[in-house]
């Protein structure tokens, strides 16, 4: 007999009900190329035009009450300061809990050389986590009613890069302030990521885009996803993703139009996590590109 998956994280829930305690995680994204903001402040210093990115991702489809996420970022270059604003929205929900965040970035680069570049965000918003428990219909008292909480979230993030490879640390989750007079549930989970990746010419109309992203959550342990694109005429990107929680995704990202890109990813089932629950993960970006200089002739974006 088919068991919800709500119904499974309801009882857990329950059978903890004793410790009040919730645990703030951020969601997980398989195209990170132009969404990097959400992870690291600095991201938009790397880039020299304005950039506007949604992505929606449906998590293991197939299972009631699983995982969908949705963002919205936008920033800009402020003339030739070597300065970066930046804002982004997003939105999660699992059963019966929905996170939604809005936060501003500011990042500064500074030259150390020709070729290489030193950068610096800060991030700074606030989340609002949402308990819809009537949605449960239990008459358990412990959950009789909605709740809400709202935190502020501070971060930041540093990034060493070039045209040909970036390195990157951040921490967009590192403190946070609970607001409000509500007694709030909601755990503190410190969130840090490093980040790196090269370029690679294989010849005039290829390149290789090698990378690693380690994630390291308090009391979550750390996270490995390793991946690889390739760049076809810097038109077409074509990639692969391997998690140490034993997951696969795959990914294409299309140049439409000159300002235009689109991108899936899909994630594959796993054999051993929730096998037999899920029919694997989907992801949609949609990202414009432009500059506020006139004149100014775009390039494409290749980290």
């Amino acid at each position: 007999m088919k068991t919800s998956f709500i119904k499974f994280f309801a009882i857990g829930m329950i059978s903890c009900c004793a410790l009040q305690v919730n645990a703030q995680q951020h969601p997980v994204y398989a195209q990170y190329q132009y969404n990097g903001m959400v992870i690291n402040p600095a991201f938009p210093s790397m880039d020299e035009f304005s950039s506007l990115t949604i992505v929606s991702r449906n998590q293991w489809v197939g299972m009631e009450g699983a995982p969908k996420t949705s963002t919205f970022s936008f920033y800009t270059p402020v003339k030739a300061s070597g300065t970066s604003l930046g804002f982004f929205a997003m939105k999660d929900e699992i059963t019966i809990y929905s996170q939604t965040g809005y936060h501003f970035n500011i990042s500064q680069k500074v030259k150390l050389d020709d070729k290489l570049f030193l950068a610096l965000g800060l991030k700074g918003g606030m989340e609002q986590f949402r308990e819809n428990n009537a949605h449960l219909g239990t008459d358990d008292p412990v959950f009789a009613s909605n709740q809400q909480y709202w935190k502020t979230d501070v971060g930041f993030g540093f990034l060493l890069y070039s045209e040909k490879f970036f390195i990157g640390f951040s921490a967009p989750s590192f403190h946070n302030f609970d607001i409000g007079g509500t007694e709030n549930k909601v755990e503190f989970k410190r969130h840090m990521y490093l980040q790196g990746a090269f370029l690679a010419d294989i010849n005039k109309d290829l390149q290789l885009r090698p990378g690693i992203l380690l994630r390291q959550v308090a009391g979550a342990g750390t996270q490995m996803d390793l991946n690889a694109t390739l760049i076809i005429k810097k038109l077409l990107w074509l990639g692969v993703t391997w998690r140490t929680e034993k997951t696969a995704s795959a990914m294409v990202q299309v140049q439409a139009l000159k300002n235009f890109n689109l991108g899936y990813a899909y994630d594959f089932a796993s054999s051993t996590h929730l096998k037999g629950m899920q029919t694997g993960s989907h992801e949609l970006m949609l990202n414009y590109r432009f500059s506020l200089v006139k004149g100014k002739t775009l390039t494409p974006r290749l980290f």
